[in-house]
């Protein structure tokens, strides 16, 4: 299950990444309609989460040396599509001209908030509903 899912992720990182490639080298911004930019900006945004999902898995894995291993994949999927969001959207912004130093900042900001939400958020039937039975 594990290899399954880091061939997926693996693939769709590939995949992706040649998508970006031949965006990068085959389409002319000035001349381009907006389906060029959004393949663009999701294939960057595919491109950058997976290679983050993977280092960040691998990292978690070599920090922590327990039996384990299954359980890190899916929180550094979250966190590597979480900081590849960030940081497509900040290309995206500084693309439209609109990004600025509040606007970077901000964008930092709710993207740890977000992760430190699903850090803090219980798994499974919570305290309050085992009371109630």
């Amino acid at each position: 299950m594990l290899k399954r899912n880091l061939f997926f992720l693996f693939t769709i990182t590939l995949f992706a990444f040649a998508s970006l490639v031949l965006d990068v080298f085959n389409n002319n911004p000035y001349q381009s309609g907006s389906a060029v930019f959004i393949n663009f900006y999701i294939s960057m945004f595919l491109t950058f989460g997976g290679i983050a999902a993977i280092g960040i898995y691998y990292l978690k894995i070599k920090a922590k040396a327990d039996k384990l291993i299954y359980s890190y994949f899916w929180p550094s999927v979250r966190q590597g599509m979480i900081f590849s969001f960030a940081l497509t959207a900040m290309f995206a912004l500084r693309g439209f001209r609109v990004l600025d130093w509040w606007i970077g900042i901000s964008v930092v900001v709710v993207v740890t908030l977000l992760e430190l939400f699903f850090q803090t958020k219980k798994k499974g039937i919570s305290k309050r509903s085992k009371k109630n039975e």
